[in-house]
């Protein structure tokens, strides 16, 4: 199953979502947030594959993690983020679904 236009739920290619969290790790190495903030926008040419493959409408790198929202709410969407660590996730654990290890999905909370 792929994530496609206005599906809301995560993909489950065990494949994929390692290479998602490989390049998730790999942005937050090469794109870090820079002070004061604690966040940076990855612009969309620099997104790599496997995230641009998700068709998102925001890439993220934050101090905790990487953000990959593929559909914007006002009541904080749906998408992929892939934290330093689980402890670091900013939503409360019930928004979560881990489909890979590292990688959580959330849906609105």
């Amino acid at each position: 199953m792929s994530l496609i236009g206005g599906c809301n739920r995560p993909i489950s290619d065990a494949e994929k979502l390692r290479a998602i969290r490989a390049e998730a790790y790999g942005l937050m190495k090469t794109d870090p947030p820079e002070k004061p903030r604690s966040w940076k926008k990855v612009p969309k040419e620099q997104w790599p594959l496997a995230i641009a493959g998700l068709h998102p409408a925001d890439v993220t790198v934050h101090t905790w993690g990487v953000d990959i929202m593929t559909n914007a709410y006002f009541d904080g969407g749906y998408g992929y983020q892939v934290p330093l660590s689980k402890a670091d996730l900013p939503m409360p654990p019930a928004c979560y679904s881990e489909p890979a290890r590292g990688v959580f999905w959330h849906n609105p909370c």
